[in-house]
This record gives C-alpha cells, sequence and structure tokens, in this order.
C-alpha cells in the first residue's frame, strides 16, 4: 500500500489562515501613592496624574444556591447550601 501523498506535500488545513501577531503596545504602569495623613492610596498615572475612580478595577462576585436533601432516617429534608467567589 502506497501513501496517498508524501509527508513534504501535507500541510496543516489552517496553515494559510495564520497571520503574524499584531504589535504589542507597551503602556506605562500606574503607581500607588499614600497620603500620609488619611493612609488613602491614590494611583497616579506616570505624569503623576491622578487617575478616576471609574478606571480602576472594581470587586465582582459570583454566587450560586443549591437545594440540598439530607436526612438520617430517609425522609428528605429540605435545605439550601450557598457558594460564592470575589476578587
Amino acid at each position: 500500500m502506497q501513501p496517498l501523498a508524501s509527508l513534504d506535500q501535507v500541510k496543516p488545513w489552517g496553515l494559510g489562515r495564520m497571520r503574524a501577531y499584531p504589535a504589542a503596545a507597551v503602556l506605562p504602569a500606574a503607581q500607588p501613592v499614600l497620603d500620609l495623613h488619611t493612609q488613602i492610596v491614590t494611583w497616579v498615572d506616570p505624569d503623576g496624574a491622578p487617575i478616576p475612580v471609574g478606571a480602576r478595577h472594581k470587586r465582582s462576585e459570583t454566587s450560586q444556591e443549591t437545594s440540598t436533601k439530607t436526612s438520617l432516617d430517609g425522609t428528605p429534608d429540605q435545605g439550601s447550601d450557598q457558594q460564592g467567589d470575589s476578587d
């Protein structure tokens, strides 16, 4: 039995669609500045201008409530359980 094509002739199907990644922009990092009197941190850009509060990440949460059935005598007892994540 002979192969249908040699390995040199076979190319992956997606190879013709591949493109180089676009150039990435390197952004300067924001820095925290501590106010010594209030002990509150203000984030500033490299020019020293404060970053608006709306531009920062806000805390996000996910939660899930599940129904449980547990009983020692075999009769179902209704209950619930809660799970959640936050960052």
